[in-house]
């Protein structure tokens, strides 16, 4: 990936010189950006572009360039790309459309332009991009023509799918006066995805923040893995939200843990910022470009009432608190008051106080303060006498926020005339809605006890490598479901399959009324619904009768569970993180109420506790009005049981545990309903 960015020479394919041609503006964009390595220019019409001699073919280049840009029509590709290889040339980028995104023939071609590039080594992004901006060298891939004076350099980088997307996002960084590092568009992800991308630019010292634009991830665990693995914030927007599969209604897990659910918890599992849209991803950069907050305990600072007043509901909104401050603080505010009429309290209104260039200073006390983990503060300012100290007042805060390693928030609506310049002046950023910019502090907050976690967690012994036997396809039949939960620390309740009224009463005898009558047959999924539950019966006339009314063709038998709070753990896999567990609320009520967590397997003990009490009727587990608490440790053993067996069966599709009966603390729980399918 190296050479990617920084790479000492370039060729790009397709140029002409005609002003229409748009592989021109390859060239002339490195040149704008001051890209200072070789570049070279192939066209079929030969001819130059601003200096640069266009060659008729590769083979004319006269050096092997350490990367190649395509802006040829697709049917061209893979012949370039063969004439590349025989070259020596590594890494190419494909700008040209026409692959996967556009008909079947597109895939083909991109089948045949991956066995090229595998063949000769290469590596491959694109195809169907804008390529790669590093300002740090001036490596400018676009085809669209870029103005290097509307470009900020930075130290935020961006990976999209999208070549629209990965362009707004330069722009509003260099609106917001945040600044880029690095923008790579990746389109169709032939080869080199977003996890590539990341593994770079988490070693990238002059990427502090990674944002990302995706209608799909490419390896969901590795993506966790990777987020899991630096400090760096990663705010990812992520769209194309699909429904989940048809499959859905047979599975209660599919149901509930639908794809775009999945992927919210994964994110959140890994430490993950997802975003909705991209004024949500500016906010998040604007946060991330200060010192991550260490504590909930905040100042605030506002110059009415009323803003006072919303920064309060917004601390409290996010999970913040209103930082106890010393009389030692408020006797500085009081040598600047001019009426005496504030109130010394926190929120502090500051109305009373009309020299703006003191405003720094009650800031600089407030971050001096040992109780105080951050600065907010709301400003508004008179347009016509007070733009000049409140420039100021914009650059002071953020350089105090560096220098006592505390953010600082800067609330300021600026006046139209001054929008940009309120910014540019004072070489700084805003936040411009209270409530936005909480929410974003909130992520920080998020952030540093995510990662303040992950460092103390004490590695655990390697998980164990069993090889198991493939399970055979289909859907287990229940005993086989039983036994295998069993084998994971999964208790279940006594159980016998048989096939006749005969052996559905002799197996009863055996386990003792009361019993359950159930369908064994294997197409029958949702039994309740399907009139094939029969619970409570209590003598051999019940049984009968029950066995009469139920027509199955097989029969499972039952002894009575006692009665407790049913619960579900469910798995399913999925198509971009693998295996899924969920748990939650279980029996008729689990799709009604949708109270659930979901979680990426595997877990550890210790997260499979999290997760049981990660949903909102964790109450009820803990003990809830005079209710005795339940046994979350039983619970949370089953929840880990069955991501072993998950780490033991990849080939298992489906699981749903519901309900599992859960008991007092102590008391343990059994599973008396249980469905595996395994793929």
């Amino acid at each position: 990936m190296e050479k990617v960015f920084f790479p000492a020479s370039v060729v790009v394919f397709g140029v002409s010189a005609s002003p229409a041609n748009l592989a021109r503006n390859i060239v002339l964009n490195l040149q704008r950006f001051g890209f200072k390595g070789a570049v070279y220019a192939v066209g079929k019409d030969g001819g130059e572009v601003n200096g640069v001699r266009i060659h008729p073919t590769v083979d004319d280049v006269p050096a092997v360039p350490e990367l190649a840009v395509f802006l040829l029509p697709a049917r061209y590709i893979p012949g370039a790309v063969e004439a590349c290889g025989r070259k020596g040339i590594r890494r190419v980028i494909i700008e040209s459309g026409g692959f996967g995104e556009f008909a079947d023939e597109g895939r083909d071609l991109e089948d045949e332009v991956l066995n090229i590039a595998r063949r000769w080594g290469m590596r491959v992004v694109g195809p169907n991009c804008i390529s790669i901006v590093n300002l740090e060298n001036g490596l400018a891939l676009p085809f669209v023509p870029l103005d290097d004076r509307e470009v900020r350099k930075g130290h935020i980088s961006i990976v999209a799918q999208s070549g629209g997307v990965a362009i707004d996002c330069m722009r509003l960084l260099s609106y917001e006066n945040l600044g880029a590092s690095k923008l790579i568009s990746m389109g169709n992800k032939l080869d080199v995805n977003e996890n590539d991308f990341i593994e770079f630019l988490n070693a990238d010292p002059d990427t502090r923040v990674i944002g990302c634009y995706l209608e799909n991830v490419a390896d969901g665990a590795r993506l966790m893995r990777l987020a899991g693995r630096t400090d760096k914030p990663l705010v990812v927007l992520k769209a194309n939200t699909n429904p989940v599969s048809h499959r859905a209604a047979q599975f209660h897990t599919a149901a509930l843990a639908g794809d775009d659910e999945v992927v919210t918890a994964a994110f959140r599992q890994a430490g993950i910022h997802r975003v909705q849209n991209l004024s949500e991803m500016m906010e998040c950069f604007k946060v991330f470009s200060l010192p991550v907050i260490k504590g909930p305990r905040l100042a605030v600072l506002g110059r009415s009432g009323g803003q006072a007043v919303l920064l309060a509901d917004a601390v409290h909104r996010y999970g913040f608190e209103l930082a106890a401050l010393s009389d030692d603080f408020f006797g500085h505010v009081r040598q600047h008051l001019r009426a005496g009429v504030i109130r010394m309290s926190n929120p502090l209104d500051m109305g009373d106080i009309f020299n703006i260039d003191s405003y720094a200073g009650i800031v600089e006390k407030a971050l001096s303060e040992d109780g105080v983990d951050g600065v907010v503060f709301s400003h508004a300012y008179v347009a016509s006498l007070e733009v000049a100290p409140s420039k100021r007042l914009l650059g002071a805060s953020l350089e105090l926020a560096r220098r006592y390693g505390k953010p600082v928030i800067p609330c300021i609506i600026p006046d139209r005339h001054a929008w940009f310049s309120v910014k540019e002046d004072a070489k700084a950023f805003l936040f411009e809605d209270v409530d936005l910019a909480m929410k974003a502090l909130s992520r920080s907050l998020r952030h540093h006890r995510f990662h303040s976690e992950r460092k103390a967690r004490v590695p655990g012994e390697p998980a164990r490598t069993r090889r198991k036997a493939a399970l055979p396809g289909g859907f287990m039949g229940p005993l086989e479901a039983f036994s295998l939960l069993g084998a994971y620390g999964v208790p279940a309740a006594a159980s016998a399959a048989v096939a006749s009224v005969g052996e559905a009463v002799k197996a009863a005898r055996r386990l003792r009324y009361p019993v359950a009558l159930k369908t064994a047959d294997p197409g029958v999924l949702h039994k309740t619904e399907k009139g094939g539950v029969a619970l409570g019966i209590r003598s051999e006339a019940e049984l009968r009768k029950a066995c009469r009314a139920m027509k199955a063709g097989r029969f499972l038998v039952q002894k009575m569970a006692p009665a407790g709070t049913e619960v579900i753990i469910g798995a399913r896999r999925d198509n971009e993180f693998g295996h899924v567990l969920l748990f939650g609320l279980g029996g008729i009520f689990v799709e009604v109420l949708k109270d659930t967590a979901l979680r990426v397997a595997p877990l550890s003990a210790k997260e499979a506790v999290a997760m049981a009490l990660d949903i909102k009727a964790a109450a009820l587990l803990k003990g809830f009005r005079g209710g005795g608490a339940l046994d979350v440790k039983a619970l949370s053993r089953c929840i880990a049981g069955v991501s072993r067996l998950l780490a033991d069966h990849p080939e298992i599709g489906n699981i749903d545990i519901n309900p599992l009966i859960l008991y007092g603390k102590g008391q343990g729980c059994i599973a008396v309903d249980a469905k595996i399918e395994v793929s």
